[in-house]
């Protein structure tokens, strides 16, 4: 599309520009009524460009290249299918490794050519970059799950934060798996945003259920916890929650197990991967491990859990699976749908598009996330409905899911 003057100038403008700039061009695009589209940086006549800030060699890297992929297939099927607003959309990946600092750097250099970031994987990296993205006016998506995030406008959620879930654990742990009043239940979690977030909720509800938590804070290079498992044993703890990774998760279950402990594990979203079942620590994770998940597990029959499956598994036959597949696409159609209310907005800048995702207080995903998602209010969590599932050799990808669960202390905790 040939442009007039005054808007080249406005583009040759926008290249020295610090934060984004946007241009208005005539455009016909579908969703854009036919009027005039405004767009900004990482927008152009026949390309939408958004990024992705992941760890592929860090606590989570085994996760989050399933979840590459999946974006990958995700978007060359609804470029296949026409795009959005008439342009293909297009994918910038970059590795943070879960270092703050270096997700902040490649946030900065990959800041001008996006119009959005469907992800940047991790609470501490997340941590990092929202608040510089947020003052750009980018949308951030898919950012780990910490409450910290929420206050934040440019920010989307993909379902109930870590403190839900932390509190739905306990919650589940009282009502369903009998842990009584009086009983204590261990929190081991990461250091930062992530872990203090499950702590947070937990403490909660452990004060709402007459239960009592023993904290035991860990970092990510702490792959052996048997210091922090005997800890638990000793002072007699009925269940542990785990907010840390698919690596401690197996350490944890297997010095519990080789100690006799024969106690519930409840792990949030990233804790479980379906490699841990080729691990010594198998049997110990199907005795007694249980995941607390914001979206629905591979082996969810929901049809927008069977779609990703299909699509995941056409673009990688042979590649590992994991909830990160419906996740995946969870983040990308919420990605989708923002873009696309932008495009009817007529406004693809990159405020349009988080104008856009915060019109939207009623968001239906196919079962990929909990129906009637609100994100029209900053500082709250979109739902407080978690998926609960326990592992299992039996079902795909090492999730059975149990039940969709809201809790009474995920309903009464509050955000401050």
């Amino acid at each position: 599309m040939t442009k007039t003057r005054p808007a080249l100038a406005a583009a040759a403008a926008c290249l020295f520009a610090v934060t984004a700039c946007s241009t208005t061009e005539p455009e016909s695009a579908g969703g854009g009524g036919g009027g005039d589209i405004e767009t900004g940086t990482g927008v152009t006549d026949s390309a939408i460009n958004i990024g992705v800030l992941t760890d592929l060699s860090g606590p989570f890297a085994a996760g989050a290249a399933v979840q590459v992929t999946q974006f990958q297939a995700y978007w060359d099927q609804v470029n296949a299918d026409g795009g959005v607003c008439e342009r293909d959309v297009e994918i910038q990946v970059q590795d943070h490794a879960y270092d703050p600092q270096k997700a902040v750097s490649l946030y900065r250099s990959m800041s001008s050519d996006i119009v959005a970031l469907q992800q940047v994987l991790g609470g501490p990296t997340s941590a990092a970059v929202l608040p510089l993205a947020d003052q750009d006016g980018v949308y951030v998506g898919g950012v780990g799950w910490a409450s910290t995030a929420l206050g934040y406008e440019s920010n989307q959620l993909p379902g109930a934060s870590y403190s839900i879930q932390g509190a739905n654990a306990v919650d589940y742990l009282v009502d369903e798996l009998g842990i009584a009043e009086g009983s204590k239940i261990g929190v081991v979690y990461f250091v930062g945003d992530y872990g203090a977030d499950v702590l947070a909720g937990a403490e909660h509800a452990a004060e709402e259920r007459g239960v009592t938590v023993i904290p035991q804070e860990i970092t990510p290079a702490t792959t052996d916890l048997s210091a922090q498992a005997s800890a638990l044993v000793q002072e007699g703890a009925s269940a542990v929650i785990l907010g840390a990774a698919p690596g401690q998760l197996a350490s944890l279950a297997g010095v519990l197990g080789s100690q006799g402990a024969d106690i519930p594990i409840v792990g949030m979203n990233p804790t479980f991967n379906p490699a841990l079942l080729n691990t010594p620590a198998a049997d110990a994770l199907l005795a007694n491990t249980y995941s607390i998940l914001s979206v629905a597990p591979y082996a969810s029959d929901e049809p927008g859990v069977q779609e990703a499956n299909a699509l995941y598994t056409e673009a990688d036959p042979d590649g590992a699976i994991g909830w990160e597949v419906p996740l995946a696409s969870a983040q990308a159609e919420l990605l989708r749908t923002a873009l696309e209310g932008a495009c009817e907005a007529g406004d693809l800048t990159p405020e349009g598009v988080v104008a856009a995702m915060r019109e939207a207080s009623d968001v239906d995903t196919d079962g990929l996330l909990p129906d009637g998602l609100d994100y029209s209010t900053v500082g709250e969590s979109p739902t407080r409905t978690v998926y609960v599932t326990k592992v299992s050799d039996s079902a795909e990808a090492g999730l059975e899911l149990l039940d969709t669960f809201e809790g009474p202390s995920a309903k009464s905790y509050t955000f401050g």
